[in-house]
């Protein structure tokens, strides 16, 4: 039997063993290891960084991709540690400029004489607001000339003993550095060449604070591809982290500025991760302590399919080209196309021109800012057009629903106009030709454009009507598309007439029976009221959305819905003569003859417009279905300043995407392809 003074004995050599252990350990940390501790300790610091999630994918589809997100190097400041702000800047852009890498600059002056502001910027509300708060805060004049500003931020900045060329960088550095706010690190630059990298790494000592990290970025499968509908991302800057700071964003994330990448955000963003890490005095990781991996964001799947996207974006630069050969340099100065599933509203390609490269966004912005082209504007959902005789199509199913016409009712054309008095607009084919196209229905007066015919049948329903059915088709309110930026467009009408402080005017009522007066049009309304005629008048909502997967398991956490936003349930008779209308365009005799006679893959209507502008060509326009007989797909394509003889070149783009289209195997894909999905 173990006594109690025997335990205590046990209990005792125990407790010498313990402290025996832990005066070994000391001996060893201090006197043996500690010079080397010391020198770690020295030469290391703890940091905890973020761990970016990598954005989901965008595909087409089929679920081929159209973006992805890789895994870049990118240079860091971590403004804790940097020694000399200015002069570490001072020598990271003296590198990035030997190397040709670009680094992160949004400052809005100019950085050689004449010292100008941006017109982009001016343009922005929200930025020259920022930027006069920036200045405020620094006790900067905000009305001073840009100059002026530029020498008070170098006299701020305490850069004054340098040359000025070189201290404007700086500025537009530290200028960067406060608009993306007050976290520690701030990212210098992304996706930086081996080159960049290396040059930094070998001259680290003298950039303290200075680090090389990874982050993930977007990469492209085409270059000039979709570039309205996918939409670019960048880092969060000041103004925007108030607002999403409550939706669990950090400074220095990305964030979708357009496009499905905005319109998406919810789904693409992933869960950053973050890890804590002890670095060198190079900057280079020495020890992970912990690590918690991000979750990637979901992948967004679209109605596009990539192939025919392609196909539309070529054809358009191609008839782009054609028009400018034909009617000199100054037409054609903008264009677009979009092609519509007819039952469902949903978007199979919809291009704009000019475009823009998304892998070069960055690189590109001030030239394209500042040349006047334009290309960032989706012109498919933003651009406005008076819809000129393609509106024709909407006041023949108002006339026809109203009971104001039949199908087979007959109103003669002489030319001229005479009912009023003091106003006599004429039609086209009495200026152009002398000659009258006589008594017409419905179905020809849509094949001959007749505007005599139109001013009758528009005099006859009134404005109200006119509006009404616009109104009902979708005109004068945005289509609610999955895409941010969209257009309302102008239905012309009494109310928004009276509503600016003028009359209403008899005469107006003719023009915008005729697509002119007030009407302003985006292509996309246009387009979709087409579809919705020739559908039986069953208006959808346009969506270019098709569903959202998770990215691990790939199952469907989201699908868009067919949304019906109006049923006019129009009679079939009213149908039938606008679709036989729309045929006739294309046979002898038709506006769009020329264009299709030799087009065989299949049956095609269309209605083509030209519509006066107050500066340079006529834009032209040119909508319609095919096939014929049961029409499953609606077009659209509007080339700005196109000029008075632009059909037959629009029709090469229409026949360019049907003949992909309807080719037999690529139709069943296309149908089918929510299937693909499932």
């Amino acid at each position: 039997m173990v006594t109690k003074k025997a335990r205590i004995y046990v209990v005792f050599a125990v407790f010498i063993l313990v402290c025996a252990i832990f005066v070994l350990q000391l001996v060893k940390l201090q006197l043996v290891d500690g010079e080397d501790y010391v020198m770690r300790s020295m030469n290391s610091v703890i940091t905890k960084t973020t761990v970016k999630a990598p954005r989901g994918d965008i595909l087409d589809r089929y679920c081929t991709p159209i973006v992805q997100s890789e895994t870049v190097m990118i240079v860091e400041i971590d403004k804790a540690t940097v020694t000399n702000l200015n002069s570490e800047i001072s020598e990271l852009i003296k590198i990035f400029e030997k190397t040709g890498d670009l680094y992160y600059d949004t400052f809005p002056i100019s950085k050689t004489e004449p010292y100008i502001y941006d017109e982009n910027f001016l343009e922005s509300k929200s930025k020259v607001s920022y930027f006069r708060e920036f200045l405020s805060a620094k006790k900067i004049d905000t009305n001073l000339t840009a100059s002026e500003t530029l020498d008070a931020l170098i006299k701020y900045y305490k850069l004054t003993s340098m040359e000025k060329k070189d201290a404007i960088k700086i500025v537009a550095v530290r200028y960067e550095i406060e608009a993306r706010g007050s976290s520690t690190y701030y990212t210098f630059a992304s996706d930086i060449s081996i080159e960049t990298a290396t040059v930094i790494k070998e001259n680290s000592e003298d950039l303290p604070g200075i680090y090389i990290s990874v982050e993930p970025v977007r990469t492209y499968s085409e270059e000039y591809f979709a570039s309205h509908i996918i939409g670019n991302i960048g880092i969060i800057y000041a103004e925007e982290y108030e607002t999403l700071k409550a939706e669990g964003y950090s400074y220095n994330d990305f964030v979708g500025k357009d496009g499905i990448e905005k319109y998406a955000e919810s789904y693409l963003r992933g869960t950053n991760g973050y890890r804590y890490t002890a670095r060198d005095s190079t900057g280079s990781v020495v020890e992970v302590i912990e690590d918690v991996s991000a979750i990637p964001g979901n992948d967004v799947i679209l109605t596009i399919s990539t192939d025919m996207q392609i196909v539309t974006e070529q054809s358009l630069e191609k008839i782009v080209a054609m028009l400018k050969e034909q009617n000199g340099e100054e037409a054609a100065t903008s264009a677009t196309a979009i092609f519509m599933d007819i039952n469902t509203a949903e978007i199979l390609s919809m291009a704009s021109y000019p475009t823009y490269n998304l892998e070069t966004y960055n690189e590109d912005f001030n030239y394209y800012t500042s040349s006047g082209l334009k290309p960032y504007v989706n012109r498919a959902i933003s651009g406005l057009f008076p819809p000129g005789s393609t509106f024709k199509t909407i006041v023949s199913v108002a006339a026809m629903e109203e009971g104001i016409i039949t199908p087979n009712t007959i109103l003669e054309c002489e030319g001229v106009y005479t009912y009023y008095d003091t106003y006599q607009p004429s039609c086209y084919y009495y200026r152009q030709y002398g000659l009258t196209h006589g008594k017409i229905t419905v179905k020809e007066a849509l094949m001959k454009s007749c505007n005599c015919f139109f001013f009758e049948v528009g005099r006859l329903l009134t404005i109200e009507n006119i509006s009404k059915y616009g109104k009902l088709l979708g005109f004068g309110e945005k289509t609610g598309i999955d895409l941010y930026g969209e257009s309302k467009g102008i239905l012309a009408s009494r109310e928004n007439r009276e509503a600016s402080g003028e009359l209403w005017q008899y005469g107006e009522t003719l023009m915008a029976a005729i697509g002119q007066s007030d009407n302003a049009v985006t292509p996309l309304q246009l387009v979709n009221a087409v579809a919705t005629i020739a559908n039986g008048g069953t208006r959808y909502k346009p969506h270019i959305i098709k569903s959202v997967r998770d990215r691990e398991s790939g199952e469907l956490i989201m699908e868009t819905e067919v949304e019906v936003l109006e049923q006019l349930d129009l009679k079939s008779s009213t149908v039938d003569a606008v679709i036989e209308g729309l045929r006739l365009n294309v046979v002898k005799g038709g506006s769009a003859y020329d264009g299709f006679k030799d087009f065989d893959i299949v049956s095609v209507g269309v209605k083509t417009g030209t519509a006066e502008v107050s500066k340079g060509l006529p834009t032209a326009l040119m909508v319609g279905v095919a096939p014929i007989e049961n029409p499953q797909i609606a077009f659209v394509v509007v080339t700005e300043n196109g000029g008075t003889n632009a059909a037959a070149i629009n029709a090469e783009l229409v026949k360019d995407v049907l003949s992909y289209y309807f080719k037999s195997d690529n139709y069943d894909e296309i149908s089918s392809a929510g299937e693909l999905i499932q």
